[in-house]
């Protein structure tokens, strides 16, 4: 856990942001509600989740992991790297925000770059709210 690349949870309450810390296995690791006796490797419940909902592949040899979107409807079941929705695979980096759903906000954490560095909640809000558009009512107040 302490060199491996993972993701970390970004939470309104500061005290509970990096509390839930998902290292990342060779492979795939699938992110998903658990449904119908199917069990993932990153559970996440709620609203908008889909079974599997998308996957981040990560190689150890080359220090790599890559975030795919769901493969039944990246529209549906969306997710978003930096405020814009994935629509094909791509290449995380270092600090990035990830928005699992509408409001599932993670941080892709490689500790061999910085294992303390938290990104703040509210910040990932602002950048996902031009992203998400109506469905947060009025996105002018999350810029303010």
């Amino acid at each position: 856990m302490r060199i491996t690349p993972q993701i970390r949870n970004i939470n309104q309450d500061e005290g509970l942001s990096g509390a839930f810390k998902y290292p990342f296995k060779d492979g795939a690791n699938v992110l998903g509600k658990s449904k119908n006796n199917q069990d993932y490797d990153i559970k996440v419940s709620g609203v908008g989740i889909g079974a599997p909902h998308c996957e981040i592949t990560y190689d150890s040899n080359e220090r790599v992991a890559t975030l795919t979107p769901s493969q039944v409807d990246y529209q549906k079941f969306k997710v978003s790297v930096n405020g814009a929705l994935v629509e094909e695979p791509v290449r995380l980096n270092h600090n990035d925000r990830i928005l699992v759903g509408s409001h599932f906000y993670y941080q892709y954490v490689d500790p061999m770059i910085n294992a303390e560095e938290l990104i703040d909640y509210e910040s990932c809000v602002k950048e996902f709210a031009a992203d998400l558009g109506s469905g947060f009512g009025n996105t002018e107040e999350f810029k303010k």
